[in-house]
């Protein structure tokens, strides 16, 4: 039962297929995972206290910057506090429903659809067309464009025929939840490089993302860290490694210094590339530096504490752009103030599971890589961060640690009594 409530949300946080944009998917999730939680009396006052905490202070900001900072008509007041309801409230009855193996199965479940996804991959290889023709003919609905099938858990997209989409809607995407998936793992389990992690790290490479990689990368120092590598060595050995690998590597630096200029050009013409996607009846791509650039240009101070859950309405332009930086997108939304309290939430989780401010940093940085390249913060697997710290119970918890510095991997352990 709950690895069947898992496999639903991995694959509404996918934003893959019609669950994300089917409003009745999120009433029926909704009810499964309150039927579920009711059968098996996983709710008590605390968990009502919890949501009700969270609920009083997220209308109370959408409130004040409603009346006193952003002058918009009600309409988009109302859109916020709906966020609430719709996104925020499915994360948290999965983190009530799941508690404490809420990890235990997320990490199963993308575990698993990673393994799927690399046969899906390998035909996607020498058989694109008639994967392509094979969705076409099971003619699930989806929300995307022309290239892309979807079946449920394995996407293929034309345009990235060379590259693994797994179950979410693009390369990039699978990445971060492939990066998210290990990096749970490795924190929730001693920072144990098993089978699992190999395998999720083989579906990691066949994203060939940048950002994946790069996020990747830091991954790779936390899980040295966590293992009691020196911080020296790790700085000045291993570091050093991985940079280099990465130089050799087409679409790593050269990419993103290529990307980065390609953006400034765009922004010189923006509204002339616009206006040409919108005769075509497409919406312009803007890159991730792009859309940094557009959205500050744009919102201004405004960034700081966010506009509306739907910004993208308040200036016509937006409505054709297809912005691909996460972070800025969802300051947009909520601000650097939602956006700091987000990424809180995460440190508690992290915190409590690695007892290393040092880890709990590094495992921030994975996050905001990957939003950086994604428009991952407002999945639902993200926003169950929220309340994720709160039932997560740490792999030591029935033992006697000595801390140090980095986190319990190195410390001694005296099992209790």
């Amino acid at each position: 039962m709950y690895y069947f409530v898992t496999l639903l949300f991995v694959i509404l946080s996918a934003k893959a297929s019609f669950f994300d944009v089917t409003n009745m998917c999120w009433v029926i999730i909704d009810i499964i995972f309150l039927w579920v939680g009711f059968k098996k009396a996983r709710f008590h006052k605390s968990d009502v206290e919890l949501f009700g905490k969270f609920s009083l202070i997220y209308i109370t900001f959408c409130t004040l910057r409603s009346v006193f900072l952003i002058h918009l008509p009600a309409s988009y007041y109302l859109n916020d506090v709906l966020f609430l309801f719709k996104y925020v409230f499915t994360s948290f009855l999965f983190c009530a429903v799941l508690r404490d193996q809420a990890i235990y199965y997320l990490t199963k479940v993308i575990f698993q659809l990673a393994i799927l996804s690399l046969p899906l991959y390998c035909l996607q290889l020498v058989a694109g067309d008639a994967v392509y023709a094979l969705g076409k003919a099971i003619n699930l609905p989806d929300p995307h464009f022309s290239g892309y099938v979807n079946f449920l858990i394995f996407t293929y997209v034309k345009l990235h025929h060379i590259r693994n989409s797994g179950f979410s809607w693009e390369p990039g995407a699978f990445g971060f939840f492939l990066n998210l998936g290990l990096l749970m793992h490795l924190v929730t389990n001693n920072f144990n490089f098993d089978k699992r992690a190999k395998w999720i790290m083989l579906a990691i490479v066949t994203t060939l993302s940048t950002t994946t990689y790069v996020a990747f990368a830091f991954i790779i120092l936390l899980y040295f860290r966590g293992r009691g590598v020196k911080f020296i060595t790790v700085f000045f050995f291993i570091g050093p490694i991985l940079c280099v690998l990465a130089s050799m590597m087409p679409f790593m630096f050269d990419k993103i210094v290529a990307t980065y200029n390609n953006d400034l050009d765009d922004m010189k013409n923006i509204q002339t590339l616009s206006d040409w996607y919108i005769q075509r009846g497409e919406t312009m791509p803007l890159n991730r530096f792009a859309s940094i650039l557009y959205l500050a240009g744009v919102f201004g101070y405004n960034l700081i504490w966010g506009v509306s859950n739907i910004y993208n309405e308040t200036i016509p332009l937006i409505k054709h752009l297809n912005l691909s930086n996460g972070i800025f997108a969802f300051m947009a939304q909520f601000g650097g103030i939602g956006l700091c309290f987000l990424m809180y939430r995460c440190y508690l989780f992290f915190k409590k599971n690695t007892c290393s401010i040092e880890l709990s940093i590094y495992s921030i940085m994975v996050i905001l890589i990957s939003g950086f390249g994604e428009g991952i913060f407002v999945t639902s697997i993200i926003l169950c961060f929220l309340f994720l710290y709160h039932y997560s119970v740490p792999w030591f918890t029935n033992r006697e640690v000595e801390f140090d510095p980095v986190g319990p991997r190195n410390s001694k352990m005296v099992i209790a009594e």
